[in-house]
């Protein structure tokens, strides 16, 4: 669950808010002048999402150390159908036959 709050509630009420992050599990929103502006969150759910992050890039740096030369012009051209087939929803998915086969 987060909750909003406004920077000046935030700041004085700011031992409240850390305890309702770190003992509940609560995510907060600061906002200033109605405008989000920072989320707090509780620790772990920031290392979880450092550690998806990091693997998020670490796969994308072994694939792209995988994919052959040659199979650029293709990866541009399956993008290419995947983004045509996005905007038309009725459109046949080719585009996911042809990742497949590059992998």
């Amino acid at each position: 669950m987060y909750k909003t709050i406004s920077a000046l509630k935030a700041r004085q009420n700011l031992g409240q808010v850390m305890n309702e992050v770190a003992l509940k599990g609560d995510d907060y929103i600061i906002e200033r002048a109605g405008k989000p502006l920072v989320a707090v969150i509780p620790m772990e759910k920031y290392q979880s999402l450092q550690r998806d992050w990091d693997e998020f890039f670490e796969g994308l740096a072994e694939m792209s150390a995988n994919i052959k030369e040659e199979d650029f012009q293709t990866l541009g051209e399956i993008v290419d159908e995947a983004v045509h087939a996005a905007r038309k929803p009725k459109t046949k998915k080719r585009w996911q036959h042809r990742l497949t086969r590059l992998s």
